[in-house]
């Protein structure tokens, strides 16, 4: 496999040998001229605008000896002899030709584009484990990451074969967005999922016990049917994301007493918040023309948002009110309160905070929200969590 190549650009260190865009000419032509059209893979580094200025040259520099390595170690198994890898300008992102794979234009839809996206994904993988062994040793930030993408190069024109390759590069580039953001959705969804059915499997077995006594059969009993309606609210809001996404929301409006709306949500999270001495004050009245299934979802994800990180023994403080024709409900807490990246995408489905959640109730809940024609912040005013809902 062609990772390194004499062309008159080359001018990187050994440990970073890899070719340079401008090497993929002569394998793009003879392609060209044998009309063959060819998988072309794209790697791409996430996160160097976060590396200071000064340390960047040298983080990049790092990056691309460990990308070299893997995209090495991958020749004889991920990728055949002939196939070809560059780096693009300033080492930011990488294209792997796959030669070896290339068919005649007429037959370019028999190539399985399933097999195609695999072997960039076993490239991302090996890139991302040699990042993380920087990562591990302390030489790079843990933002410093890598994402793929696919697509397949036509027969290019042999007068300017680098131009028709960057502009397939941009292609790739479209789907390694799609691709990392379906993945962050798919870990997104199976982690709100996993936490009630996990609570639910765990309480059945108990159940099945010989030694539960009656007091024990229904407090179990009853977690079991509050995660079971908790993974019910999920799927709600998912399907509602979905209609959001589509333009086919609808709301069934009514007059309704937000505050009754919130205290019916503080006793769907009771069972979340009782056992760590959480208990919530609720102040002042005010009615709204709202759906209130809706609605009581929104309040419910945030309540049970301020109950898992109040503090134990904490007051969760709940305030309806009605100022100058608006309906405010604010809801705070004393825990650690919004990180400023939460702040910053507070709302945008499947955004991931610092600690890898993704905060997908409160995404569904702000979406709900501007349905009505309200909007919903975090943070501000005090110290923890705070949640503002307001509806015209």
């Amino acid at each position: 496999m062609a990772i390194s190549s004499r062309h008159r650009t080359e001018r990187r260190a050994e440990g970073a040998r890899i070719a340079e865009l401008g090497a993929l000419s002569t394998p793009l032509v003879a392609l060209a001229k044998a009309r063959l059209a060819a998988p072309l893979l794209y790697l791409e580094l996430t996160g160097l605008d976060s590396v200071p200025v000064r340390s960047r040259r040298a983080t990049r520099e790092a990056c691309l000896r460990a990308v070299a390595s893997a995209l090495r170690s991958a020749a004889g198994s991920v990728l055949r002899k002939n196939d070809v890898v560059a780096a693009g300008p300033g080492a930011q992102w990488f294209v792997a030709l796959l030669v070896d794979r290339a068919v005649s234009a007429p037959a370019k839809r028999e190539i399985d584009e399933s097999e195609v996206g695999a072997i960039a994904q076993r490239l991302r993988v090996l890139s991302a484990g040699a990042l993380q062994a920087l990562h591990r040793s302390g030489d790079l930030s843990a933002k410093i990451g890598v994402r793929c993408g696919w697509t397949v190069l036509d027969p290019v024109d042999v007068q300017r074969p680098l131009a028709d390759l960057r502009q397939a590069v941009r292609g790739a580039s479209v789907v390694a967005r799609l691709e990392a953001q379906r993945a962050t959705v798919l870990a997104a969804v199976t982690h709100e999922l996993r936490t009630p059915l996990t609570s639910i499997v765990g309480y059945v077995e108990r159940l099945g016990g010989s030694k539960v006594t009656v007091e024990q059969r229904d407090r179990f009993c009853a977690i079991i049917a509050s995660e079971a309606r908790r993974l019910h609210r999920l799927v709600d809001g998912l399907i509602d994301l979905g209609a959001w996404t589509a333009g086919k929301i609808s709301l069934r409006r009514e007059r309704v007493s937000l505050r009754e709306l919130v205290a019916g949500a503080w006793e769907a999270v009771a069972p979340i918040a009782a056992p760590r001495g959480v208990s919530m004050t609720l102040s002042g009245e005010a009615d709204a023309e709202a759906d209130p299934e809706r609605m009581l979802q929104v309040l419910i994800n945030v309540l049970e948002n301020a109950a898992r990180h109040a503090p134990p023994s904490s007051v969760v403080t709940a305030q309806v009110s009605a100022p100058g024709g608006r309906r405010v409900v604010i809801i705070a807490d004393k825990g650690g309160g919004f990180e400023p990246r939460v702040r910053r995408t507070f709302g945008l489905p499947y955004v991931r905070g610092t600690n890898g959640r993704t905060g997908l109730g409160l995404a569904i809940s702000r979406l709900l929200v501007e349905a009505h024609g309200g909007k919903m912040k975090v943070g501000g005013g005090t110290k923890g969590g705070r949640v503002t809902i307001e509806l015209p």
